[in-house]
């Protein structure tokens, strides 16, 4: 099987099929030899997640079982025409001997001795490797490419709300070069997926939805910890982009990503008017909206706007209504019922959700349904050696979707999402499972450097007082 992993925004993505399988002898070799699919990987993430090589597209070659031969990225029309016939030859030759080889063992993947405590000094841990990791040239982490990097950010942004002053210049350096470099669209607005260079310099023009929550998110958050209207503004300004462009108006939800254009892009702002936009992939997924609700509710506060929150409601009661089937959860993506069911990662995300706009609405089917949806996560996606692996399997998959993996951030997310649902409703079983959650995940927190700020936000909820 010839396996491509693309994604709707994907540059790269597109001039593939353009540049190599748009060539007729490679659609030759392919119909003659494989079995071609084409995997969209923000529809179904947890395919991405195991076979992609790298970065988009992914060229994967597949056993009839499922499991990885090999491959690449991009591939050229005359690379690709190489590697169809070695490959197509090397399987005719040794089907047996490969299918033999590429064989893993089910339920090894993710497998982590859990130390059954909690790192208790992570806090102290993350701000210092925080403050190591800060370019202080350009702001954000590290010296190579750069990226928005919201865990470590709203870490740090909290603990300058709790007097952390060493940490102040880390967030607001760093929070100028997201809303004031390349990375943002200062025509339309909104925040593109990354930039190549550690000056903020040579961006990837696509605009991906949960990148944007979070970038709003932090503005919201760090206008009202530093009271500074500029900030202010450009939250206001994705807003503004957010809404023109990625809100479903009449229906509810927020669609999944604008493509990348850089002729579009390279415009001067005064001729954009007389260009078409890049076109805007109106998919509504379970998660991204999820995470754009959250950061609609939270402005919604700060600002004293009460359409941000009408429509935060009017977007997740469109997804929960579209999506959710009692017993059997979240569906990935609103208003299509072959979507992929059972993603740790809608479970979590629209639960977070549901409890803030319970906290906003003091409407308990709210936080019902915040339960249900952990309930389901606790009884479909919990490992038996602690936290939660990323999807339900099921008895038909094959290949690498038998075997669980178990998502490091999505985890301490889960575990913050138990440690509020035990805070409000008083149930020990979720305090139970927030603390077995987070400590499955002790071994491996430091390891991922300053994304370990997600473990460090997750133990924030689970020592609050009221846990």
């Amino acid at each position: 099987m010839l396996l491509a992993i693309g994604a709707s925004w994907c540059r790269w993505c597109a001039e593939m099929v353009s540049l190599t399988y748009g060539e007729f002898p490679v659609a030759r070799l392919i119909n003659a030899r494989f079995v071609p699919i084409w995997v969209d990987a923000d529809r179904r993430p947890d395919i991405n997640e195991r076979y992609n090589l790298g970065g988009w597209p992914t060229t994967a070659f597949l056993t009839p079982n499922g499991h990885l031969l090999g491959g690449e990225t991009f591939v050229r029309p005359e690379r690709m025409i190489q590697l169809l016939g070695q490959v197509a030859d090397a399987f005719a030759a040794r089907r047996d001997e490969l299918d033999a080889q590429t064989r893993l063992p089910t339920g090894l993947a993710g497998e982590v001795p859990s130390p059954g405590a909690f790192d208790e000094e992570i806090e102290d841990w993350v701000s210092a490797h925080l403050l190591e990791a800060f370019d202080a040239t350009h702001g954000g982490f590290g010296m190579g490419a750069k990226r928005l990097q919201p865990a470590a950010l709203t870490f740090a942004l909290r603990r300058c709300r709790e007097g952390d002053k060493a940490l102040i210049p880390v967030v607001r350096k760093t929070l100028e070069a997201v809303g004031w470099s390349a990375l943002y669209d200062t025509g339309d607005g909104g925040v593109f997926r990354c930039c190549a260079d550690s000056d903020w310099t040579r961006p990837s023009f696509e605009k991906v939805l949960d990148l944007n929550a979070a970038a709003l998110d932090l503005f919201v958050e760090a206008s009202v910890v530093f009271d500074d209207p500029r900030l202010r503004e450009r939250a206001l300004d994705m807003l503004r982009y957010v809404r023109n462009t990625l809100a479903d108006q009449p229906d509810g939800g927020f669609f999944a990503s604008q493509h990348a254009d850089p002729g579009y892009y390279a415009a001067a702002a005064e001729d954009r008017p007389m260009l078409a936009p890049p076109a805007v992939d109106r998919s509504i997924y379970a998660d991204g909206t999820a995470r754009m609700v959250v950061a609609f509710a939270r402005a919604g506060e700060a600002f004293g706007d009460p359409a941000l929150l009408a429509f935060a409601v009017t977007a997740v009661e469109r997804v929960v209504a579209d999506s959710y089937e009692k017993g059997n959860g979240i569906a990935h993506q609103a208003n299509d019922k072959q979507s992929v069911r059972g993603l740790l990662g809608d479970h979590v995300a629209v639960s977070g959700a549901l409890l803030d706009l319970y906290a906003a609405t003091d409407r308990d089917v709210y936080l019902d349904l915040s339960q249900e949806l952990m309930l389901f996560s606790m009884r479909k996606l919990r490992r038996a050696g602690g936290g939660f692996v990323d999807r339900v399997v099921s008895p038909d998959d094959v290949g690498l979707l038998r075997d669980p993996v178990v998502p490091f951030e999505l985890n301490c997310e889960a575990a913050g999402v138990l440690a509020r649902l035990a805070r409000v409703t008083q149930r020990n079983d979720f305090l139970e499972q927030a603390r077995e959650t987070l400590v499955s995940q002790t071994a491996v927190a430091r390891a991922r450097g300053v994304d370990a700020a997600a473990y460090a936000l997750a133990l924030k909820e689970l020592l609050s007082p009221s846990c």
